[in-house]
């Protein structure tokens, strides 16, 4: 497994630049980057920005090793707007037209949510509609949409979770699954175990179920033993990219850390 920085732990206007710069001095091998509205890689990037950015990652030895966006409009693909969730699959298919121009194999992708006005079985079709029309496209560029476990009141068990994806039924949709979202409601290694196969891509983060609150890794209630195992017996041999917010020394600190959770 190699270890990754998400850009989306640096302030807002962060640039792809200023991660990567991070990421060669603190020993990432990859950094995350995000669909912008004006940053480097944004819904109006051609090919010459696509250059520009090869050739960024090739200059520093970093690998970009996922991209999610970070727009400042609404993209959800369970809206009841239906304009809302063709932007949320143009949005998805400008990350995967990028993930195969940078040599990055899977996208971060949020299935949706459920909401007062969007209940919980129309979320569900509705993702499961949106989602398998863009296997398509997933397919066609061999980049896999990885599905995020986020805190939008929905794929709540890994069961729900294996079923949603199994029903797509491609192996260019899959999960990206972050051990700290499931720590409110179960345990990380249970979930890996259960999707197994179908994880393509894993942000470390930990949280502390007393005080209800995020914590540096290895000081919540992450068991990254147990984690490390699963991961393991799941055959996972990508990037475990972290989503631990702080300044430089935290992100320091961080890089520490899962080196000796990667030993574990």
């Amino acid at each position: 497994m190699k270890k990754g920085f998400s850009q989306l732990c640096l302030p807002g206007g962060s640039t792809v630049k200023e991660g990567i710069s991070l990421a060669k001095k603190l020993g990432y091998a990859g950094l995350e980057i995000l669909l912008t509205e004006k940053g480097e890689l944004s819904m109006d990037s051609t090919e010459r920005d696509y250059e520009n950015l090869r050739s960024m990652s090739s200059e520093n030895g970093v690998e970009y090793c996922s991209i999610c966006a970070n727009l400042p409009y609404e993209t959800s693909l369970t809206s009841n707007n239906p304009e809302v969730r063709e932007r949320g699959k143009k949005a998805v298919e400008k990350m995967l037209e990028a993930a195969a121009a940078l040599g990055v194999n899977a996208v971060l992708v949020i299935p949706g949510r459920v909401t007062e006005q969007v209940p919980y079985d129309v979320a569900y079709e509705r993702a499961q509609k949106e989602v398998s029309e863009l296997a398509s496209t997933a397919e066609k560029l061999g980049v896999a949409i990885a599905l995020e476990n986020v805190w939008n009141r929905m794929l709540l068990s890994p069961l729900e979770f294996r079923e949603f994806i199994d029903a797509i039924g491609s192996k260019y949709v899959g999960a990206y699954f972050d051990t700290g979202n499931v720590v409110i409601f179960g345990y990380p290694e249970q979930w890996i175990d259960i999707l197994g196969k179908r994880i393509r891509k894993v942000h470390f983060k930990d949280f502390k179920r007393e005080g209800y609150r995020w914590a540096q890794l290895t000081e919540g209630d992450v068991n990254w033993k147990l984690v490390m195992g699963a991961l393991r017996r799941a055959g996972y041999d990508d990037y475990v990219t972290s989503e631990v917010e702080g300044d430089y020394e935290t992100f320091k600190q961080t890089s520490r850390i899962i080196d000796r959770i990667l030993a574990m």
